[in-house]
């Protein structure tokens, strides 16, 4: 068991072995909950968005035939499209 202080502003710093343990990176988000007298804390992963080709998006709205619209696709149909047009 490793201890460690809370600080004024609600600062604690993890051990170690237990940010090691969970793959805990620099700007990594953490779900805290307390449940029966025991703080718990879960490393939030990120969702992946799926890029879509320009052949999955209606050339004229962008948004997916399938699936769903995101940032990645937008970005990569904009650009496939602005090649095609140089």
């Amino acid at each position: 068991m490793s201890a460690t202080v809370g600080r004024e502003k609600r600062q604690v710093t993890l051990p170690q072995e237990v940010v090691r343990a969970a793959g805990i990176e620099v700007d990594d988000q953490v779900d805290w909950r307390f449940e029966d007298g025991e703080i718990h804390g879960k490393k939030l992963v990120p969702e992946t968005a799926e890029v879509l080709d320009l052949e999955d998006l209606d050339p004229k709205t962008l948004a997916p035939k399938e699936g769903k619209l995101t940032c990645e696709s937008i970005v990569k149909a904009i650009r496939a499209d602005r090649a095609r047009q140089a």
